[in-house]
């Protein structure tokens, strides 16, 4: 009798277990199934969302909005055609680098625009008032660079290179039929650190090959001299960080030398920073507003002058078609407080200020962010500055026929 309760019992555990293991199974298929019809549900959410509640919930949802899905999903589909079926060799980052330059200059302003890191670090040289080069000024003399002159302390003087020396070759190449540009181009863009010219120079019978390590010399953008009649002559190519200290140096040894009136060339000067032309312009102003800027919200930021060094002698400001931006503030200013008169053809017609701002991986974009306007108020964007007296320069002038209509005007004020 105690067998066969035993016997019994362990039936009733092994029912029991037997029970025990049915129910964990059907319980594991009920969560397997609430799990797929969540996960099932979870994804006709999310298709519906995409395809019927796009317009509504996604910002900038429409095809034409490039931060929008559509938008995202065509880029991918072209990425992935290109991928597939290309048959050239891809450059993943070129791709990218000409995707972020497209949807700047989709704006359709020729001022606002995309660099990489490595493009802005040689624009903010140049900003700066500095360059890669040697140190030599030239003019082009049928195939060859004419060497006008060489600046101290640069690689080029301590190379032996003299005015006067004419460069025939530029690491091996030719200049025949190069116009002054493509040879300047040259001779500063090359990428390598140095530079092989060869040279021919007066009462030498052979060429010679000298070889010249490019350093960051600081360009010269400011420069005068004394003219006749005691009339100074002041330069200005371009408001760069450096123009202001340069304008300084010129204007007081012109000073210095008895300068009784003086004219400042700023033709064919394309602007730069407005801070510089401010500060350039500080020496000559009288107290009060030098230019002002208003952005898309309509907030004001002036710059003004303490007024401090007003300019004491008579003043022309020579000006054409390629004086623009920050010269064109330079010009607007002295028009406007009556100090100078304005000489050449009209300006350009550049009222607009642009400003970078740098991305996380050290790229830039520069945008168009307001329009300035001279002390009086005046937009010149698109209009330009008309001058007191108006002179072309025929381009087949035998002489520089507006300075000498400038110095004629400067010697009657």
């Amino acid at each position: 009798m105690e067998e066969l309760k035993n016997e019994e019992k362990g039936n009733a555990k092994a029912a029991e277990r037997e029970r025990q293991k049915k129910s964990k199974k059907k319980n594991r298929r009920n969560e397997m199934r609430k799990s797929y019809f969540a996960g099932m549900i979870s994804m006709l959410a999310i298709v519906l969302i995409l395809a019927v509640g796009t317009t509504f919930f996604w910002p900038g949802s429409s095809a034409d909005h490039p931060g929008g899905f559509w938008a995202w999903r065509k880029t991918a589909a072209i990425k992935a055609m290109i991928s597939q079926l290309y048959a050239g060799d891809v450059d993943d980052e070129e791709l990218s680098e000409a995707m972020y330059q497209g949807l700047v200059s989709g704006l359709g302003d020729k001022y606002s625009t995309y660099y990489t890191k490595e493009e802005y670090e040689a624009i903010k040289t140049a900003q700066e008032g500095y360059y890669r080069g040697i140190g030599v000024t030239v003019t082009m003399d049928g195939d060859k660079l004419q060497v006008t002159g060489v600046q101290d302390n640069t690689p080029a003087a301590k190379a032996g290179i003299q005015a006067n020396d004419r460069i025939v070759k530029i690491d091996g190449q030719t200049l025949e039929g190069m116009s002054l540009n493509e040879a300047v181009s040259l001779l500063k863009n090359s990428e390598n650190d140095t530079v092989i010219l060869t040279i021919r120079r007066e009462k030498e019978t052979e060429p010679m090959e000298i070889e010249v390590t490019k350093e960051k010399l600081a360009a010269i953008v400011a420069d005068g001299k004394m003219l006749d009649d005691k009339i100074g002559y002041l330069a200005i190519s371009e408001f760069t960080g450096l123009t202001s200290e340069q304008f300084q140096k010129a204007y007081q040894s012109l000073q210095d030398e008895g300068m009784e009136r003086m004219i400042v060339d700023l033709r064919g000067n394309p602007g730069g920073l407005v801070t510089s032309v401010c500060d350039t312009l500080r020496q000559i102003l009288p107290e009060g507003l030098i230019v002002y800027t208003e952005d898309k919200n309509g907030h004001r930021e002036e710059y003004i002058c303490d007024g401090d060094t007003p300019i004491s002698i008579p003043l022309v400001v020579l000006v054409n078609e390629n004086t623009a931006s920050a010269a064109e503030i330079f010009t607007g200013a002295v028009k406007d407080y009556g100090i100078g008169t304005i000489v050449g053809t009209t300006t350009f017609g550049k009222g607009i200020v642009q400003n970078t701002f740098q991305l996380s991986d050290g790229s830039v974009v520069k945008l168009t962010i307001a329009h300035y306007y001279t002390p009086l108020g005046n937009d010149i964007h698109k209009v330009g500055i008309t001058p007191d007296v108006e002179v072309e320069l025929p381009e087949d002038a035998t002489s520089d026929v507006q300075l000498e209509k400038a110095l004629e005007v400067v010697k009657g004020l």
